[in-house]
């Protein structure tokens, strides 16, 4: 196996791992156990990548992104969480813990979606769409009164959120896109 496709799948793995703690963690009353195991993905990340601080960068960059995203989500009804709330109103630590975990993935396993921005905001739109509805589905949050709609807000905000991260991401490019492994 390549150093290139051992990395992505390498990240795939960390990213794959980090959603489910996080999501199971809160589907399970146990938001901040779910935290604290999805944010060791996030650290193996920052561990192997050959340029930290740009990854840094880029996925607090994203962080920032997802909580004025879910924020708006939440006060519009389009989403609702039981606990592990730190501000009222504001999204839970699992919750934006997803969006550091998707970041890591942007110049990794999903650097194929680099400089391809309509793809991007179809994907985005669809699979962001999805991946709410699967934590839903698994008992993590809840939608507001009309699931069809809450899927069409988050679809759109998704559909605007993937290209955004692309180019933020495009500007942060390293060389190769492999981790160091021993």
């Amino acid at each position: 196996m390549s150093g290139l496709l051992r990395t992505n799948a390498l990240n795939f793995v960390l990213y794959q791992s980090g959603w489910l703690c996080c999501v199971l963690g809160a589907a399970n009353g146990r938001p901040w156990f779910g935290a604290g195991l999805g944010l060791l993905p996030v650290l193996a990340h920052l561990g192997l990548a050959r340029r930290r601080g740009e990854e840094a960068s880029l996925m607090l960059g994203a962080l920032a992104l997802g909580i004025v995203v879910d924020t708006l989500h939440m006060r519009m009804g389009t989403l609702s969480f039981q606990g592990g709330l730190l501000v009222s109103g504001f999204p839970p630590p699992w919750l934006l813990l997803l969006w550091l975990q998707f970041a890591a993935t942007l110049r990794y396993c999903l650097r194929w979606l680099l400089g391809r921005y309509a793809l991007g905001a179809v994907l985005g739109a669809v699979a962001g769409a999805a991946a709410y509805w699967a934590g839903v589905r698994l008992g993590a949050a809840a939608f507001g009164a009309d699931t069809a709609q809450s899927l069409l807000r988050i679809g759109v905000s998704w559909g605007i959120c993937l290209p955004l991260l692309l180019l933020i991401a495009e500007r942060r490019e390293e060389e190769d896109g492999t981790y160091r492994l021993v």
